[in-house]
Formats: structure tokens, sequence, C-alpha cells
């Protein structure tokens, strides 16, 4: 009767860490993560590969290649719009795409007209606490732990002595691991980068990408002012010319 009273004393436990659906696991992922200001600056270069991808920055001279002897297209000034302007992370972005397009020999504009418009935001999601357990792994671990104890136990020439402590120390623990886990707070904070090229009738460029950021550099990323986007220059055709008539 005892033996009987303390499995069900375990089963019980094992059934309290199980009161919650288990969470469906997420298939493996690589996200990238900034810390430095180099991370920043990796965040610019890839802006700055893209618009050359597509046409809107000279492509580096490779060395140990003939200098080509033909006068060099006419690129259009690169103008930064900056839509998050108390945002730390964007200004420095823009400083850093800024020299990449000078060192690509390409012309800054300090005003978007007649110029290519790259505009610069960033958007921030901070997720609440898990209010789950994250797999249960630690009552699936003492399920297999009350099961060897019973199994030990059950061999001849053995006593439940050692198995009667051993049982809901194992289921115990389990659970308490599982419930720790369940309760404390975590907190996931993601920096939503944005890089744009758009004209009045097309999307031209489109870059974006969510980065893990630490709690503390959470004011580095967040703003408080978002300006809407300027369209670049286009070859549009221009209006027909109207005579105006003054009549005194």
């Amino acid at each position: 009767m005892r033996h009987r009273m303390t499995l069900g004393l375990a089963a019980i436990c094992l059934l309290a860490g199980c009161n919650q659906p288990a969470v469906t696991p997420k298939p493996p992922a690589f996200q990238n993560s900034e810390n430095t200001v180099r991370d920043w600056n990796n965040v610019a270069d890839r802006i700055a590969d893209q618009m050359t991808a597509l046409g809107y920055l000279p492509a580096p001279v490779v060395q140990g290649q003939p200098v080509p002897t033909e006068p060099a297209l006419r690129f259009a000034p690169i103008f930064i719009r900056v839509q998050a302007p108390d945002s730390a992370f964007v200004r420095g972005v823009a400083d850093q795409l800024a020299t990449d397009v000078l060192h690509s020999g390409a012309e800054l504009a300090r005003t978007p007209a007649g110029a290519t418009v790259v505009n610069l935001d960033v958007n921030f999601v901070r997720w609440g606490p898990r209010d789950k357990p994250p797999g249960l792994v630690g009552t699936a671990a003492g399920a297999l732990g009350v099961s060897a104890v019973v199994a030990a136990a059950s061999l001849p020439m053995k006593t439940w002595t050692a198995a009667d402590a051993a049982i809901p120390a194992a289921a115990g623990v389990g659970v308490l691991s599982d419930l720790a886990l369940a309760m404390t707070p975590t907190m996931n904070a993601e920096a939503i980068w944005q890089a744009s090229i758009v004209t009045q009738d097309r999307v031209e460029m489109m870059l974006q990408e969510p980065v893990y950021i630490r709690g503390p550099d959470i004011a580095l990323y967040t703003k408080a002012t978002t300006l809407s986007p300027v369209s670049s220059w286009s070859d549009a055709a221009p209006l027909a010319t109207r005579v105006i008539r003054f009549d005194p």
C-alpha cells in the first residue's frame, strides 16, 4: 500500500507539470545581433552593395584589371533621407553610408532635388515575457528518472527504502525546474531596419532585416519622430508649355 501511495504521488507531480499545452517548437534559424558600432557600419555597407548591384553607385575598381578608357557613366547624386532623426542607430548608418557613397566615387546631394534618395528608417519590437513552459524538459527528465528508480527497485534483492525518497525527489525536481523557467521573465528586443529607393510610381529598392539587440541598447534604436519617405528624381516627361496672357 505504501508503494502504491508513493507511485501515485509521483504521478500527480508529473501531471502537475503538464497542466499547460506545450509550445510548438520553431525550426532552427539564424538572426544577426548588434552590440557594436561595427555592426551598424555593416548595415550601411550592405545597403551600398545593393545600390551598386542595382546601378545607383559605380562598381569598385578591382586591382589588377585594366582601367577602362571610356568615360565613366554619370551617376545621379545620392541624398540620404533619415526618417528617424532621433535614432542614434539610423544616424550612424546614414553617416557610414555617406562615407561609402563618397568612396565609390559618387556624389552626395544636400537636397533631394534631382538626386537618388535613399530613405532610412527603423522600427522596434519588444516582446513580453514567456507565459508557458519552454518545452517541459525538466518534467520529462523527472519522468524518466522515476521510471529508472522504479525499475531499479523492482530488481530481486532490492528494497524500496531508497526508492521511497528518490521517486518524489526526481518528480519534484523536474516539475520545479520547469516552473522556475516558466516564471522567469525573458525579453527579446528586435530592431527592424529598412532602406528604400522609391519614385512617384514604383519601388526601386527595398531592404529590410530584423536584428536582435540587448535591453540596455533599446534607447539607441527607438524613435519619437517618423518622417515620411521622399521620392527620387525620375525622367518623367516635362509638362507642356502654356502661354499666359496678362490683361491689366
